[in-house]
This record gives C-alpha cells, sequence and structure tokens, in this order.
C-alpha cells in the first residue's frame, strides 16, 4: 500500500541554531541500573536504595524524542502525554529548545518544556510473551467506511446546519471520536475532527483471525478453498480430484502437511487435498548474516503467509494479505525502519483513500508496511495497495515482538543503523531472489567488510 503517514509532532520552540551543547552529568547510571533501581523504588516504596534516585518528569503532551540535544537531531521516537520517564542527564538551553534539553531513560533526548517534575515512578514496561492474552482489544474504538458518492463532512454543527462543507473523495475509513445532533440528524465526530451523517457510514467488525505458536518446528498450515474460500475443502482417500471423499475440513482448519504429491497434500490418514487449497508455512534459512537469536520476519507471498523467527527457530506464523493485481508487494530484504500504535494512511494517486487510525503499524520500506488491517477479514489472499495487511490481534502481537523496542509510555520508535528494526525478508519463488535494501543493505555491507578485515 502506497502511504503518505500523517503523525502528530510536538517539538520544542524555536530559537537560533548552535552547536550541540555538551550534557552535563546529573547521574552516572547505566539504562539497566536505571531501570533496576525504578522498579526497586517502587516494589519498596522509595526505600533507601543505595544509589542516587533518579528524578523522574511526565510529559504534558505527546513529545518527539531525538537522538541529541538538537531540533533539527534524527527521531528515536515519540513518547505519549501523561507518560513519566526518570531523567539520565541534562545539557543547557539551545538548538531550538529555550529551557534546557533532558535525556530520558532509556534513550532519547527532550526540551524540558514539555515536561514537569513528578515523585511517581516512570511509566512501567509491559512483560510481553506469545502465550500471553492481553484482555483489552487490539482495535479499540468504532471504526466505519463511508458509503454514498456525494457525502459531505463539515467542521463544525453551525456548518452542518447551514450545509456548507466539503464533499469527501475516494474510499475514507474513519474512527469514530463522538457523535453531534443537528436539526435530529446524527453525525459521526471523526478522529480527525470531521462531521459525516452517520446514516452514510457503514461499520466495521474487525477480523478475529489469529495465527499459531510454533512448538518443536512443527509448521502449520490453514484451509482456505483455492475457488470457494470459504467453503468447507473436501478431502480425497487418494491424491486426486476424482479420488473418493473422504470428509471436509471448514476455513482456517490448521492443519500439518505429512506428505506431498501430484499437486495435492496429505494432512491425515486417507486425507489428500489440492495444494492450492492451503496456506502454508514452510521452513526456511534465515537471510545472510542474521544472528543466532535475532528477531525477523519471512513473507512468503505464494502463500500468503508470514513467518516470525528468532535466529533460525520458527516461533509464530499466521495469514496475511499482500498486494493485488497493479499494486505488487515488493521483493526485497530490509529492517523494520519505524513503529507507530496508531497512524492514518492515506494516497492521492489512481486510487484515492484515507484510512484512519490503522492500528500495529511497522514501516518497513519507504511507505510499505506490516499493519493492522481492520476492514477485511480476507487474510490468505492478496487484498492490498501493497502493504502486508495482518489481523488486529496478530499486528499487536508481532509490534510487541518485534525490533526496535518500544520504551514504556511511547507511541512510535524509530529503527537505524544505532538501533537496528527487525529483518523483514519478503520473498516469492516467481521473482527471484530478494536483494536488501534501505539500512539493512548498509548494515550488510559493513558485515562484510568487517568479515574480510578480520581473516
Amino acid at each position: 500500500m502506497r502511504l503518505a503517514v500523517a503523525l502528530c509532532l510536538f517539538g520544542c520552540s524555536s530559537s537560533n541554531r548552535s552547536t550541540h551543547p555538551a550534557p552535563s552529568s546529573i547521574v552516572k547510571m547505566t539504562v539497566t541500573q536505571v531501570l533496576t533501581s525504578v522498579e526497586t523504588a517502587a516494589d519498596d516504596g522509595i526505600e533507601e536504595l543505595g544509589v542516587e534516585r533518579l528524578p523522574v518528569v511526565r510529559f504534558t503532551k505527546n513529545t518527539v524524542l531525538r537522538k541529541q540535544p538538537d531540533l533539527d537531531a534524527d527521531e528515536v521516537g515519540t513518547i505519549r502525554k501523561d507518560a513519566r520517564a526518570a531523567v539520565l542527564r541534562d545539557a543547557p538551553e539551545g538548538a531550538g529548545c529555550k529551557t534546557r534539553w533532558i535525556e530520558i531513560a532509556p534513550r532519547g533526548w527532550a526540551c524540558d518544556v514539555t515536561t514537569e517534575p513528578t515523585t511517581e515512578s516512570p511509566t512501567r514496561p509491559r512483560v510481553f510473551s506469545f502465550t500471553d492474552e492481553d484482555p483489552t482489544p487490539p482495535v479499540t474504538g468504532v471504526y466505519g467506511v463511508v458509503r454514498g458518492k456525494n457525502t459531505v463532512a463539515y467542521d463544525s454543527a453551525s456548518d452542518a446546519e447551514t450545509g456548507k462543507g466539503r464533499a469527501l473523495v475516494g474510499n475514507n475509513s474513519v474512527r469514530a471520536a463522538g457523535s453531534v445532533t443537528v436539526n435530529g440528524k446524527r453525525f459521526w465526530r471523526t478522529t480527525g475532527g470531521d462531521l459525516i451523517d452517520a446514516s452514510s457510514i457503514a461499520t466495521f467488525s474487525p477480523s478475529k483471525f489469529r495465527g499459531a505458536i510454533i512448538e518443536d518446528g512443527v509448521m502449520p498450515a490453514w484451509i482456505r478453498g483455492h475457488d470457494k474460500p470459504r467453503d468447507p475443502v473436501v478431502t480425497r482417500e487418494q491424491p486426486s480430484a476424482r479420488a473418493k471423499a473422504t470428509g471436509k475440513f471448514p476455513l482456517r482448519t490448521i492443519v500439518h502437511i505429512l506428505e506431498e504429491r501430484d499437486g495435492f497434500v496429505r494432512v491425515g490418514e486417507d486425507a489428500w487435498i489440492s495444494r492450492k487449497d492451503v496456506r502454508a508455512a514452510t521452513l526456511v534459512e534465515p537471510p545472510p548474516g542474521t544472528g543466532e537469536d535475532e528477531k525477523w520476519f519471512d513473507i512468503d507471498l505464494d502463500d500468503q503467509v508470514l513467518v516470525a523467527y528468532e535466529g533460525t527457530r520458527p516461533v509464530y506464523a499466521t495469514m496475511v494479505s499482500t498486494g493485488k493485481y497493479g499494486h505488487a508487494t515488493p521483493v526485497l530484504i530490509t529492517r523494520i525502519a519505524s513503529k507507530l500504535e496508531r497512524t492514518t494512511m492515506s494516497s492521492d494517486k489512481q486510487d484515492v483513500y484515507s484510512v484512519a487510525d490503522v492500528p500495529w503499524t511497522m514501516f518497513y520500506d519507504g511507505n510499505y508496511a506490516l499493519h493492522t488491517s481492520y476492514w477485511h477479514d480476507g487474510f490468505g489472499s492478496v487484498r492490498s495497495h501493497g502493504c502486508i495487511n495482518l489481523s488486529p490481534h496478530d499486528a499487536r502481537l508481532l509490534f510487541r515482538w518485534s525490533s526496535p523496542d518500544v520504551p514504556p509510555g511511547w507511541i512510535a520508535v524509530r529503527g537505524d543503523e544505532d538501533n537496528p528494526g527487525s529483518l523483514v525478508r519478503v520473498r516469492s519463488a516467481k521473482m527471484g531472489v530478494p536483494n536488501f535494501r534501505g539500512y539493512a543493505r548498509k548494515l550488510r555491507e559493513r558485515e562484510m567488510t568487517d568479515s574480510v578485515a578480520t581473516r
């Protein structure tokens, strides 16, 4: 999906530029010591810790964090309003900040114009595991798609009352922030600030589909009929469409391929089905240079399946939806460049669309991303404008699992050569061997140079 990313960025106020000021040390502790002391303090009621206690700040608005104490420095992420963080050190005003700069744990500089002191402990990290059942829904709020060719969006209730609005163009998906009644007619107030006639919006029911944890290297496959995806698939006694029927498998039944022959696979005793009627996860070698326990994604365009690996060990697999005809998902090897809890996606090209508040988005190559698809349930077939669509459950799970880690209280994080994101390999047997791209290519070239130098 070719995307235009809309982000709310809150920075420091402008001032004359200067060179990077030399940070002054408040405390001298490693990040591990910081987090350990903070957790101990929280557990012990801020008892005597044996180390100097770090000051803590609360952020008064969503704030972009920088690599250096300079408004022009690269971003490392965004911390949300009301999140709390320990302060590691400070730097004097300048470089776009009229007060002082502070570096917070675990990383990132902010102008403290958006912070205030607090006696509370820093926001706690969330413990993650594949087996952890988060009781909160992965998609919150009410979403819908705008129907009709002449639907109008209004900026205010008075505009709606007088009919002063603008026509919506293309395909528009919105998220409700509330509702307003004008002259007896109910309008959605969207998160984008528009008022839209509620009768012209069809609400979505996000998919409940979820992938499978992989244990002992046993790779799953899902039933999905090639001709009629929603219908059960008939099993045969032999690998032939003319063989005696022995049973049926409903859509999305997880099976394991025991044998493959003549375009059929055996998934049980006297249970053969066409290979086209399954979406199978396959065990593959990692990209060159992948670390022993490094987290990475393998996306098989031919089967529409994603497998998450740690080194050579597969840990999770699921069905996805990649680019449809005319919007093919590129074959490549790259790395996660940024992760955002929620972002808006839009295009003003041939297919005009706007998709509001897409949760659990991981950009990996320009505007291509792995992300939640709350608007369809067709995983296992091509469907997108080029992105890799995931079910809400899978998107949140893999967002939390993958690198770069999202520190507690952050709503976005950036990956780069200093803090690499998870590798993403997109492949197809029809499209040749994928090449490294982006900063993944730079890191790979560096690894190869270092390897030659140490011989």
